[in-house]
């Protein structure tokens, strides 16, 4: 019997101008943003090409990781270029040129298109699907064959997944292979390797977003009511919860400004200043302490702000969306754990840097090793918290479909 209803429903959805309309958009706006973000890429690293650092050349950039394309994430944040002394580390200036009117029309990447639109896709096809055949009538003689009622739903939901997984799957891929094709944009095994978790991730979240539309639709009498509870709580999932752990954080943990970091440094610098005009003291040693206080300061700042980041994740996991986009974005490479671990990487080339100076004040520059990040290896991420995020999603899925079972068991048909 349940093959029967995945038939039905896939025959059903073939047969509907909806299917074909969320199809193509969903097929345009995939393409649109691989062909926009790929594009995006080259640029950002042509850039890279002329920055890179050399031998000798106290600069630390990292090349934009291709996986971008699909989940920018924080990538733009580890693209930059960032000079180091022995005496501190400074975001390059020009960092912010460009046009600042690309401000108002950012480039969805594939994770927001994800997010926002396919979440909404998945609604649509759950909404009405117990809701309808009432108002139709043919719930009621669906149930009246030798059928369970958990069979029909587990047929409901499975042929809806499948008429919108496999298409959007097939596009996806499609997609990933021509911007494959590109020489700049070739992808290691190691990152097709994540590019498949994530797409499978991705499946996952559609099929959640699948079970709470059935899961509304079950204990609603009319389509059109499950339909407008259904959109005030994806705005809320989608838009909402995922940063109501950011406001929320920001005002339990304090974190100083950039501003006021920069004011501070500065006062450091000239009392060294000061007191080596003064004699009091050598070179050496004011050059240690100001490295000394630059480095608590940062070591403090990134305390704080760890407590905050950490803070927001756990709150904004109510949704899961938020779990979605975590585990997404480290898994790519381009999350919040790879970018501490970025910036950690950055204060221990400052350190060597320091330390060869010190140690041979009259050597050059020239011997000095360039900074070369490596990312982090996929069981390190997973084991991080992305397995976690990841588990948490199913779980969900999980839940809302027992939840849907439930209800759907005490439907009332007449």
């Amino acid at each position: 019997m349940i093959s029967a209803v995945i038939k039905k429903e896939i025959l059903s959805n073939l047969l509907s101008y909806k299917f074909y309309v969320v199809i193509l958009l969903t097929a345009v706006l995939v393409v649109t943003s691989f062909f926009v973000m790929a594009r995006d890429y080259k640029e950002r690293l042509a850039d890279y090409s002329l920055i890179r650092p050399k031998p000798g050349e106290p600069i630390a950039v990292n090349p934009p990781n291709p996986l971008s394309i699909f989940a920018k994430g924080l990538d733009e944040a580890m693209a930059r270029s960032f000079e180091v002394s022995i005496i501190g580390i400074h975001v390059r200036s020009g960092q912010k040129s460009g046009n600042a009117v690309f401000a108002f029309f950012p480039a969805p990447d594939f994770l927001y298109i994800v997010r926002v639109i396919l979440s909404l896709v998945a609604l649509l096809f759950g909404f009405d699907q117990v809701s309808r055949e009432k108002e139709a009538g043919t719930l009621r003689l669906m149930l009246a064959n030798p059928a369970s009622r958990g069979g029909i739903l587990a047929g409901k939901w499975l042929g809806n997944f499948l008429t919108l997984a496999i298409p959007f799957f097939l596009v996806t891929m499609l997609g990933t292979a021509v911007v494959n094709l590109d020489p700049a944009i070739r992808l290691s095994a190691d990152q097709a390797l994540r590019l498949g978790l994530i797409l499978i991730l991705t499946l996952f979240y559609i099929a959640f977003f699948l079970s709470l539309g059935i899961l509304v639709s079950t204990l609603t009498r009319r389509a059109s009511s499950s339909l407008v509870i259904l959109l005030f709580i994806w705005a809320l999932l989608v838009f909402i919860l995922p940063n109501l752990g950011t406001l929320i954080a920001r005002q339990a943990v304090e974190v100083p400004s950039v501003r006021a970091l920069s004011e501070k440094r500065s006062q450091i610098w000239t009392r060294e200043i000061l007191l080596l005009t003064r004699d009091v003291g050598d070179r050496a040693s004011h050059i240690k302490a100001i490295s000394a206080e630059n480095d608590a300061i940062e070591a403090d700042y990134r305390i704080r702000f760890d407590r905050l980041v950490e803070l927001a994740r756990t709150i904004n996991r109510i949704s899961p969306v938020a779990g979605f986009i975590y585990a997404a974005t480290e898994i790519a490479g381009t999350g919040v754990g790879e970018e501490g671990a970025f910036k950690n990487e950055v204060v221990r080339y400052k350190n060597s840097l320091l330390d060869r100076t010190l140690a041979s004040p009259d050597s050059g520059m020239a011997d000095h090793p360039a900074f070369r990040y490596t990312y982090r290896p996929l069981d390190r991420i997973l084991t991080g918290g992305a397995l976690f995020d990841a588990a948490w999603l199913i779980v969900f899925n999980i839940l809302f479909f027992a939840l849907s079972h439930t209800a759907f068991v005490r439907y009332d048909v007449r």
